[in-house]
């Protein structure tokens, strides 16, 4: 095996790692160890936003550690996010600020609380290729669960996703992820359905 094939099976490891943190962050929001795991994961990971977001879900869900034991963690993180990223995590350990439900500091890969509308555009729209990698990602991971038969994970996963879809008018993603499990028998609840309206009712708005 390449090195490069190394780097990239590694990154998708530690993908997985994410995804499956992220879940138990969202039915265990105040578990301390759930959030170092998952953020143990993004640091292994290039991208800022998916380490970003799972500090600002730490910060939101541990917030009675965060003026007191969040020194090593954060020293961890330095330099992996923006500086201006930064100092907003700097000053809630400060108690200069709090980590609300919407927050700037939050991402599309934060779980418990959601990017701020003040956040600049550009970090609210889902790229193409974020959509496909996206889509690829939750189709595994729903195809998975059902060969295990672990049908709590399944709509877990699914809720997530279609959150996701709606938080961002993600309308590709949910177009593929249809698409590549309908060719595999899955089975489309009225969660689907409701989900397709809506995305379908945002567009008629703007359009």
């Amino acid at each position: 095996m390449s090195d490069l094939d190394l780097i990239k099976e590694n990154e998708m490891e530690a993908r997985r790692v994410f995804r499956l943190y992220s879940r138990k962050v969202f039915l265990a929001p105040n578990n301390r160890h759930f959030h170092e795991q998952r953020i143990n994961a993004a640091l292994l990971l290039n991208e800022k936003e998916p380490l970003q977001g799972a500090v600002a879900d730490f910060f939101y869900g541990c917030w009675y550690d965060i003026p007191y034991d969040v020194n090593n963690l954060f020293i961890r993180v330095k330099g992996r996010l923006y500086p201006h990223i930064e100092q907003g995590f700097r000053e809630c350990i400060n108690k200069k600020r709090y980590i609300q439900r919407n927050s700037m500091l939050a991402t599309r890969w934060s779980v418990l609380v959601s990017p701020s509308l003040n956040e600049q555009k550009r970090r609210l729209r889902i790229s193409s290729d974020d959509a496909k990698e996206i889509s690829k990602d939750i189709t595994t991971e729903l195809m998975q669960a059902r060969d295990d038969e672990d049908w709590g994970t399944i709509e877990q996963i699914e809720n997530e996703f279609f959150a996701h879809c709606i938080a961002r008018n993600d309308r590709l993603a949910f177009s593929l992820v249809w698409f590549r499990l309908g060719k595999s028998d899955w089975q489309f609840d009225e969660r689907w359905n409701n989900c397709q309206q809506n995305l379908d009712q945002t567009q008629n708005i703007k359009t």
